[in-house]
């Protein structure tokens, strides 16, 4: 897995917080339905930080940063 030095625990949670919003308030990709339940405002700062690190690092880092 590649890592991004900078990426605290901080900005890994305010990431996941953003994306989960986006998700489902924007839903550009369609996906909100799949998840009726969820509530942006109800998830916690390290399931966000989770979200936020599993997306910018496992994903994009993995994929375009060498």
């Amino acid at each position: 897995m590649a890592k991004i030095d900078e990426l605290t625990e901080e900005k890994a949670a305010e990431f996941g917080h953003a994306f989960i919003r986006w998700l489902v308030d924007e839903d550009p990709a369609g996906v909100a339905r799949f998840f009726p339940d969820l509530d942006p405002q109800a998830i916690v700062d390290s399931e966000a930080a989770e979200v936020g690190r599993s997306v910018l690092e496992d994903l994009v880092a993995e994929r375009f940063v060498k």
